[in-house]
C-alpha cells in the first residue's frame, strides 16, 4: 500500500526543510536566487498546489518578511494557517500569513502596462447578515480583448489594499466594468474603509 502523507506531516517536513535552508534564503545570493525560488515554490506545492510567496525586498532588524499566500485561493486558506502556526522560532524570518493591505502606493505591471490603485473605482453593496461585501468595479483601460490578462492584475490590486484574507472570506460577487464617470463610485484605495482591520 502507498503511504500518503498527511497534510501536518506534508507541513512539519516543509519546515524542516526550509530550517535547514533559512540562511540561503536569507542571503539570496544574485547567482541562485531564479534557482532557489523555483526550489522553494516546489516546496509549498507539495503542501497545496494554490500556494505563492514572496519575501520582503530589504532585511528589517535583521530579518526578512516571509508571506506565504494562498494566490487567491480560498480552498488553501487552511494550509496558509497551518504553515504560519507550526512555523518554528526562525532566527532570519518573520512568517506573515496572505498578503497584507498596506497602505503605500502600488501598482502592478502587465506586459508594457501598469495599473495603479487610481485607475480603478468601485461601488459596494454589503451583505450584513453574511458580512461580505460585492463589488462592481470601473477600470482603467480594461476592454474586451484585454479582460482576461487585466482582471489578475486587478486581484493583486485588491489584496494590496484590503489584504488577501479579506478579498478571499469579506468579498462576495465581483463586476468589472469598463472605466465610466458613475456618479457613486469612489477611488479604490478608499475600500479599506469597509474593512476595517485584516479580518484575522
Amino acid at each position: 500500500m502507498k503511504w500518503l502523507p498527511t497534510r501536518k506531516n506534508k507541513v512539519d517536513a516543509f519546515w524542516q526543510w526550509f530550517s535547514d535552508n533559512e540562511e540561503s534564503y536569507f542571503e539570496l545570493a544574485e547567482e541562485e536566487r531564479e534557482e532557489l525560488f523555483d526550489l522553494l515554490h516546489r516546496k509549498l506545492k507539495k503542501v497545496n498546489k494554490h500556494l505563492a510567496f514572496e519575501f520582503s525586498a530589504e532585511p528589517e532588524d535583521g530579518k526578512r518578511e516571509f508571506i506565504i499566500s494562498a494566490d487567491g485561493m480560498v480552498e488553501a486558506f487552511d494550509e496558509v494557517f497551518d504553515l504560519h502556526e507550526t512555523a518554528p522560532q526562525l532566527e532570519r524570518f518573520t512568517i506573515i500569513p496572505f498578503r497584507q493591505a498596506s497602505d503605500e502606493e502600488f501598482s502592478v505591471n502587465w506586459g508594457d502596462m501598469e495599473l495603479t490603485r487610481d485607475d480603478v473605482y468601485y461601488t459596494a453593496l454589503k451583505d450584513l447578515e453574511r458580512e461580505e461585501v460585492s463589488l462592481n468595479l470601473y477600470i482603467k483601460g480594461l476592454t474586451e480583448e484585454n479582460n482576461e490578462e487585466l482582471i489578475p492584475v486587478v486581484f493583486i490590486l485588491l489584496d494590496s489594499v484590503i489584504g488577501e484574507y479579506n478579498m478571499g472570506v469579506h468579498v462576495g460577487n465581483i463586476e468589472f466594468r469598463p472605466f465610466e464617470a458613475h456618479p457613486k463610485a469612489r477611488p479604490i484605495k478608499n475600500l479599506k474603509e469597509l474593512f476595517p482591520d485584516d479580518g484575522l
